[in-house]
């Protein structure tokens, strides 16, 4: 299992997350978006529309390294603050949208090393590891 109950239940509960990427002059570039966990691959899942013609998906297709960040702020304060950053190998795939406005085009993260921050009751702070 690559991610803890607790980073599940938290990526689970998020709509929106921040690709980023590293573009063709090799300066990093962040975009945010919509994104599934897929079970059956233990991967994250991108999908949209305009996926082919999309900067991001070119990136990936030439420099597959990537990070994957997804957080949130329940309080002004260091115990309200809570993320969860994955950093992988992405690559371009196919499959049959659910959402007939998506492409059937898709960004997949193999997760490397995930890195945790206040994601759950039994995870407080900062937890770091690689994933074999």
């Amino acid at each position: 299992m690559i991610l803890t109950d607790a980073e599940y239940q938290f990526l689970a509960r998020q709509e929106r997350g921040h690709l980023s990427t590293i573009g063709p002059d090799g300066s990093p570039q962040v975009k945010p978006l919509g994104f599934a966990w897929n079970d059956d691959l233990e991967t994250i899942d991108i999908t949209g529309f305009g996926m082919v013609g999309s900067a991001k998906y070119r990136n990936v297709q030439a420099t597959p390294s990537v990070a994957f960040v997804v957080d949130e702020v329940t309080a002004p304060t260091a115990e309200g603050a809570h993320f969860l950053e994955i950093r992988g190998l992405a690559e371009t795939a196919t499959h049959v949208p659910a959402d007939p406005h998506f492409d059937a085009e898709l960004i997949r993260i193999r997760p490397l090393r995930v890195i945790a921050y206040n994601v759950g009751p039994d995870q407080p702070g900062l937890h770091a590891r690689n994933v074999t």
